[in-house]
């Protein structure tokens, strides 16, 4: 059965969504939640990019790379602490969340360094740890670094 724009909107639009049940849409919601990201409410957009990372499907990165820029943090934030479930991230977008202002999207962008390992990432979380200027950041980017290769 197709999955609709207000199939999507049906599952995100509640204070707090079952993004496990919203996840069961698949790979057919993700150019609805590429639209949701995109669109003017930065609440629903953050939704939309937890639910591309939750479905990890292909594609789900792509509309992660999308909400990695979007200019609100709570949007960022949440797709950097969804890119934990994507089997593969690139180092690319594992820097964008370690490179963003807003130290939010850096600790869970640390966190989902922690849960997948990319390739070429260990210096980028090296700067963290040396560089970043809240404590936090740096102790955890320290932790990480025990794991990575």
């Amino acid at each position: 059965m197709p999955v609709s724009l207000q199939d999507v909107v049906n599952q995100l639009d509640r204070e707090e969504p079952d993004y496990a049940q919203a996840a069961r849409l698949g790979f057919e919601a993700l150019p609805h939640l590429r639209q949701l990201v995109q669109g003017n409410s930065p609440g629903l957009a953050a939704k939309a990019s937890y639910l591309a990372g939750t479905i990890n499907a292909e594609g789900s990165a792509q509309v992660l790379e999308i909400a990695a820029h979007h200019p609100d943090p709570v949007v960022r934030v949440a797709a950097a602490a969804s890119a934990k479930h994507v089997r593969h991230i690139t180092a690319a977008l594992a820097t964008t969340f370690l490179d963003d202002a807003d130290p939010g999207v850096r600790k869970w962008g640390l966190r989902t360094i922690e849960v997948n390992h990319p390739q070429g990432i260990r210096m980028k979380v090296e700067k963290i740890m040396k560089d970043d200027p809240l404590l936090d950041l740096r102790e955890q980017a320290r932790r990480i670094l025990d794991h990575l290769e």
